[in-house]
């Protein structure tokens, strides 16, 4: 009898400890692939840069199967354009992938990537690429308030479509009423004569159309996906800015992810970052501005404005006060020591 009711109690036990082992392994695995949310004002169907963006979303998704998942919601589904830092603190989204401009506010060192220092989309990717000078310095000022940024990948120039003035000279945008994505551009435009207006781009249409202004600064490469060839004129080729599309993370919530998790987001994040803006054969490159994207507008009525040496000079002198103005903003030694690495 003894031994029966040792045989079943060791029966029992061992039922016991395979259940628990089970229940155990299945946990673990439930825990270790972390799913990750994104969020995004860009839409999908973004010309360029939605492109550009898949590619490292598919790079985390494909080899972080059972360690990573990322979530994306596009086109402000999850949160809009100016929700996007809010909604990071708050938890809504783990990461966010949007332009600096929409952050300058909040965090000014982010300025320089608004600024119009950057004459190719080569050199801004070169300049600002995972591990370079400048972002290691932008993430240590960001890192100041719990910001930490990821992919950088290069700058877009931005430049001025107007609905029917033909601008040559800073003089020509006096009293325009122009449509800027944020303040750095806002203060270019004032520079010039004009007043900014502060519009999201996906009320570009809306707002042309009905004359509540009179042009926009907005990058070529995006533009026609707000049909702004619809309601424009002529299309400025002078960077009156730049913009770009980075992801953001809270810092102490990076630090705190699994070691696997973070070597996987980084290492698409500097594989994809060059193949998606700037060197040739990224998915928006210097070849396309004169070879693609301007014939598409050429294409469609609207004239491409070129400026003569002198001309652009102008300008150049115009937008001087707002180059000293972030360096002031920032404080001199971090602006001029970020400067340098560009002009270098």
């Amino acid at each position: 009898m003894s031994k029966k009711i040792l045989f079943l109690s060791v029966t029992v036990l061992s039922v016991f400890y395979l259940h628990i082992a089970v229940v155990s392994a299945g946990s673990q695995s439930n825990q270790k692939e972390m799913k990750l949310i994104m969020a995004t004002n860009v839409t999908p169907a973004y010309p360029y840069i939605a492109k550009g963006m898949k590619i490292f979303l598919d790079m985390v998704n494909e080899r972080g199967k059972g360690v990573v998942q990322i979530d994306m919601y596009w086109g402000g589904t999850l949160l809009k354009g100016k929700q996007l830092l809010p909604g990071l603190r708050a938890g809504t989204a783990d990461m966010i992938w949007v332009s600096s401009s929409y952050l300058v506010g909040d965090f000014p060192s982010l300025g320089i990537q608004s600024l119009p220092l950057w004459k190719t989309l080569a050199k801004s990717y070169e300049d600002r690429k995972i591990g370079s000078p400048l972002a290691v310095l932008q993430n240590k000022e960001l890192k100041k308030k719990n910001l930490k940024q990821l992919l950088t990948a290069g700058m877009i120039p931005e430049v001025l479509f107007t609905r029917k003035k033909l601008v040559r000279c800073p003089g020509d945008m006096k009293g325009l009423k122009i449509r800027v994505p944020g303040k750095i551009e806002a203060k270019a435009v004032h520079a010039m004569g004009a007043f900014p207006v502060s519009i999201p781009s996906a009320e570009h249409g809306h707002a042309l159309s009905r004359g509540v202004v009179d042009g926009s600064i907005i990058t070529p490469w995006t533009a026609k996906g707000r049909g702004i060839e619809e309601f424009c004129k002529y299309m400025l080729d002078y960077p009156f800015g730049g913009i770009n599309a980075s992801i953001f993370v809270l810092n102490d919530r990076w630090e705190s992810w699994p070691e696997d998790v973070k070597k996987i987001i980084m290492d698409a994040a500097v594989e994809s970052e060059r193949l998606f803006i700037g060197p040739a054969g990224a998915t928006l490159n210097d070849a396309q501005y004169k070879g693609e994207v301007i014939p598409y507008y050429e294409s469609k009525g609207l004239k491409a404005v070129y400026l003569t040496d002198a001309e652009t000079k102008k300008f150049d002198k115009a937008i001087e006060p707002i180059i000293k103005w972030w360096i002031k903003k920032v404080g001199t030694e971090t602006g001029k020591k970020a400067i340098g690495y560009i002009q270098d």
